[in-house]
């Protein structure tokens, strides 16, 4: 070996010691940045062939610079990352929705503690019904469970609004990540470009936005030959080795069955508008909230109220006000109004206290009248009325009684025209070819149950119309009418009967909910809530277990990772040491060489 070539060596050994000095002077300073993983370089020893000796060393050769990463490691935490970023947004939403119940609670301001007052109040009403005070304690306790339905239902669906929010926020932020991906993805195959040289720190910065992608949604991915990451979720692209698929959004404008007007988020991909549902992730945890979760906790409330109101009113509208009246709701009875949303007080209710139906009357009868009439030639162009229900004379109950529908003739009025169950009045009539036709209530005929007053329709295709198929104008047929109705015998039984209010506050004890296979009742209203609150409870601990488990495989995951890239300030001011002890020797060798060159030249 030449003393030229000797030189070439301490070159080299000087170099290489610089370089190992540099990186670990770079650890050290980043020992404390977010995903960098620590470097170090990879050398050997350099020969060449000598025809005397064979090889012969040649010196120190560096020929990479490697960040220290385990890929197999790396993979496992994006994958738990994925789980826990789902079970960490399950968790957050639930304990949000139990908050809003504000269940178990030890007062009455919660919708469980209310229910009972409500059905205590009945019952005090039932022990006094004539008296004011009670009364009164009803009203304003129906009115605030009205509220807390009101409350439950506007901030359930405040909280599927603001989860919208949540769901534009993170999928601007998948956007951003993978953008940023693709244009690391740019630098690393421009740097490395086969030529063994490491883009370190430009792929440190993509694994760090793997991660917190890897958080968002499930996520697949491999690395192509040039060292592009290509990422796909539940199937779809978001990064491939030629540019990033965005995703866009739009906000669908939804009605619910009760009227409510809201807007749901849809996500799809920018460039062909197919739909992205991802498996996994907080992304997919916010539409499973959004579109699942929150909607069964409402459908639970809301066929609460509806059965409140429903079974209230049924027993209600039967029973007899301070006044005698009857057939008055106590709930609002409108379609639209049968919800945790909408229910409210009747305005009779409102209006007055004593259209509360604490009494219940005699005793519950069917009647069936057979009403035959002439209708006139050709008919009337204006409804028919019948100004009583009942026909004169004979016993209520009689299918042979007759009234005159047109000459409206007979002997005085039944005295129980007022008191029939709202919801047991049928009406039907024989047409021309003798079959009984069911009319109908709103199309063929009105009715005024507080007066017991029908009004027939006349109308071009029902049955009073010329040759229609109740009437026949040429044979001046006669219309045959039949009334069925269920009744009180004998009305109202006073001031001081409290049977109807006695009858609603056992409804607390009434099986009215969750039917089972046979369509029978097994639940009753308050057991039906405790029920969902169970089942609240129930997927809170379990999003609750789910979160710590994948909090605690996270960790020892998180913890193995650092233990293979983390900066040892130790080891690095160790390896500056040991580079500078190299470099001293190199120099050394070089001062060495250079003096033989002296002695030789001065020969």
């Amino acid at each position: 070996m030449s003393l030229f070539e000797s030189l070439n060596m301490a070159t080299r050994g000087l170099a290489a010691a610089q370089l190992g000095i540099n990186v670990s002077g770079q650890n050290a300073l980043n020992a404390n940045t977010p995903g960098y993983s620590r470097k170090r370089i990879e050398q050997s020893s350099e020969w060449r062939r000598d025809g005397s000796f064979g090889q012969m060393g040649f010196g120190v050769e560096v020929y990479a610079i490697n960040r220290v990463r385990d890929q197999f490691v790396d993979r496992l935490v994006n994958q738990e990352l994925t789980r826990y970023g789902y079970f960490s947004i399950k968790d957050a939403s639930y304990s949000r929705i139990e908050s809003i119940f504000g269940e178990p609670s030890d007062g009455d301001h919660a919708l469980n503690g209310l229910l009972n007052k409500f059905w205590n109040s009945w019952a005090e009403l039932a022990n006094d019904p004539s008296k004011a005070g009670p009364r009164e304690t009803l009203r304003s306790t129906a009115q605030s469970l009205v509220t807390q339905f009101h409350y439950l239902s506007t901030q359930l669906r405040s909280y599927k609004d603001t989860i919208n929010d949540e769901i534009e926020a993170r999928v601007k932020r998948i956007n951003e990540i993978t953008s940023t991906i693709h244009r690391c993805n740019v630098v690393i195959t421009g740097t490395e470009g086969g030529l063994h040289h490491n883009a370190n720190d430009t792929r440190d910065q993509r694994d760090q936005l793997l991660e917190e992608l890897a958080q968002l949604v499930d996520v697949d991915y491999y690395e192509d030959e040039d060292g592009a990451l290509v990422i796909s979720s539940n199937g779809r692209l978001l990064v491939s080795n030629a540019r990033n698929h965005e995703l866009s959004m739009r906000r669908e404008e939804m009605t619910g069955d009760d009227g409510y007007q809201y807007s749901r988020v849809e996500v799809f991909f920018a460039g062909t508008g197919n739909e992205f549902k991802p498996k996994q992730g907080e992304l997919r945890a916010l539409m499973d909230v959004r579109d699942v979760d929150i909607p069964k906790y409402e459908q639970y409330i809301n066929d609460i109220a509806k059965t409140l109101i429903t079974e209230v009113n049924k027993i209600h509208q039967n029973g007899y006000t301070l006044d005698g009246l009857t057939f008055i709701d106590f709930f609002n009875s409108d379609p639209d109004k049968l919800n945790a949303a909408n229910i409210d007080l009747s305005q009779s209710v409102k209006n007055n206290i004593n259209n509360i139906a604490a009494g219940i009357g005699g005793e519950k009868k069917s009647a069936e009248l057979g009403s035959i009439s002439k209708i006139g030639d050709p008919p009337p162009p204006d409804a028919i009325t019948i100004n009583q229900l009942f026909p004169p004379g004979d016993p209520i109950g009689d299918s042979s009684s007759s009234y005159d529908l047109v000459n409206d003739t007979g002997t005085p009025d039944s005295p129980h025209y007022r008191f029939i169950y709202k919801n047991s009045l049928e009406i039907s009539y024989m047409d021309n070819d003798g079959v009984l036709q069911i009319m109908q209530e709103g199309k063929d005929y009105d009715i005024d149950y507080n007066t017991a007053q029908i009004t027939f329709k006349y109308s071009a295709t029902g049955p009073f119309a010329p040759d229609g198929p109740g009437y026949n104008a040429t044979n001046d047929a006669k219309l045959q009418i039949i009334i069925k109705f269920d009744y009180h015998e004998n009305g109202y039984g006073g001031p001081g009967d409290g049977d109807n209010a006695r009858l609603i506050s056992q409804l607390q004890d009434k099986a009215l909910m969750q039917s089972d296979s046979f369509g029978k009742s097994t639940q009753t209203i308050n057991q039906f809530y405790a029920g969902a609150l169970g089942r609240l409870g129930t997927e809170r601990n379990e999003a609750e277990e789910g979160l710590g488990t994948r909090t605690y495989a996270l960790e020892q995951l998180k913890i193995r990772q650092k233990e293979i890239m983390e900066v040892d300030i130790n080891e690095e001011m160790a390896n500056m040491m040991l580079y500078e002890h190299v470099y001293q020797a190199s120099a050394r060798f070089f001062t060495t060489v250079n003096s033989m060159f002296d002695t030789l030249l001065n020969m």
